[in-house]
C-alpha cells in the first residue's frame, strides 16, 4: 500500500462549520471543540505556528462554514489550526482511499471516502458498477484486495492507500 499524501486543497474541511461547534473558550488558543457527527467533546489547542493566522478571523472562514480551525495561507494551502489537538473523526477521515489510472498512468479516477468512485471514464464507470459495487458487503481488506484485482484485469492500474 501506498502513503497517502494530502494536498491540503482543504475540501474535506471546508464544509465541516456545521458539524464542528466550539462550546468554551479559556484563551485566545485553548477551546473545547463539539463534533456533532461523533458526539465528541474535546480540548483543542491551536497551534503555536498558526496562531497569527487563527485570530484573522476574517471572511471565508466563518462566512462560508468552514470548520472554525481550518484557515487558507497567503500563498493558498489550507492548513488546521488545531492538527495535533484534532477530533477523532479528522484523524480517521481520508478523502481518498484508492487512485486509479489508464494504461498510460494519467489518473482518471479516484475511490472517495470509503467506496465511492470518481471519474468521467465510462469505461471505468462501467466496470465499478458491473464488477466492484457488488463485492460492497465485503470487509474493507478483501474489498479494496478483490477490486484492486478486478481493475487491473481490466487495464486499471490503482494505488490503494492505507483504508
Amino acid at each position: 500500500m501506498a502513503e497517502f499524501t494530502c494536498t491540503r486543497c482543504g475540501k474535506c474541511c471546508i464544509s465541516l462549520g456545521r458539524h464542528m461547534r466550539i462550546t468554551k473558550s479559556t484563551s485566545p488558543f485553548s477551546h473545547t471543540l463539539y463534533v456533532s457527527i461523533s458526539k465528541e467533546t474535546r480540548p483543542v489547542l491551536v497551534e503555536p505556528g498558526y496562531r497569527d493566522l487563527f485570530l484573522a478571523r476574517s471572511a471565508p472562514s466563518y462566512e462560508n462554514g468552514w470548520c472554525p480551525f481550518l484557515r487558507k495561507t497567503g500563498d493558498g494551502i489550507h492548513v488546521c489550526t488545531m492538527y495535533s489537538s484534532r477530533p477523532g473523526v479528522c484523524r480517521s477521515f481520508r478523502c481518498c482511499t484508492m487512485r486509479i489510472f489508464d494504461i498510460e498512468g494519467r489518473e482518471i479516477g479516484k475511490i472517495k471516502g470509503r467506496r465511492s468512485l470518481s471519474t468521467t471514464d465510462p469505461r471505468l464507470e462501467r466496470v465499478w458498477s458491473e464488477e466492484i459495487v457488488p463485492l460492497s458487503a465485503l470487509p474493507d481488506g478483501e474489498f479494496f484486495s478483490r477490486c484492486g484485482s478486478v481493475l487491473a484485469a481490466h487495464g486499471f492500474p490503482c494505488e490503494l492507500y492505507d483504508p
